[in-house]
């Protein structure tokens, strides 16, 4: 593969070439993202959902109990 890869960067090739394979890849690593997310299911979401019960540390955004910040 790393033959492969440097046969392809030594190749002469004019501005068409150049920006064909510039476009194909971004295709490929954009399509790549868009695969990734339609195999994820539904439901699943990509944060983690916390209970605010005020009892647990870091229960709020910035850590600590909520009750010590209400009064």
């Amino acid at each position: 593969m790393r033959k492969d890869i440097d046969v392809f960067l030594q190749r002469r090739m004019d501005r068409k070439d150049f920006l064909k394979h510039v476009g194909m890849g971004v295709a490929v690593i954009t399509g790549t993202a868009g695969v990734v997310k339609l195999l994820k299911p539904a439901g699943q979401s990509t944060r983690r959902t916390q209970s605010v019960s005020g009892l647990a540390y870091g229960a709020s955004p910035y850590g600590g109990s909520l009750a010590a910040k209400r009064s």
